[in-house]
């Protein structure tokens, strides 16, 4: 369930944990004044199931693109280079390490 930040004129700030579906206060619990409900800066997100750990984004995953793209690179180099020969052979060999990784 999220938290909401609300705003009572006579009390201040205060927070309230509610359900998503629940309509947004209009009388503060603590005085009965009107309440207002403001945007927070703060929101903590947690998402969950397949895709969605800290492992599935590890550093390995980023270590592997990371070379790939210095490969990819060098295909570019060979290109700008006007070596079509050597662009055609980089860009195989880069093939190949995609499909491996």
């Amino acid at each position: 369930m999220p938290i909401y930040d609300y705003k009572c004129e006579e009390c201040g700030n205060f927070e309230k944990m509610q359900k998503m579906s629940e309509p947004a206060l209009t009388e503060c619990p603590t005085c009965g004044g009107e309440v207002k409900r403001i945007i927070s800066k703060n929101i903590g997100i947690v998402f969950k199931g397949s895709g969605f750990y800290k492992t599935d984004s590890g550093s390995g995953v980023k270590d592997r693109i990371r070379n790939l793209n210095n490969e990819r690179q060098k295909d570019n180099q060979a290109l700008l280079d006007g070596d079509v020969k050597g662009f055609v052979e980089q860009s195989d060999a880069t093939a190949k390490k995609v499909l491996e990784a």
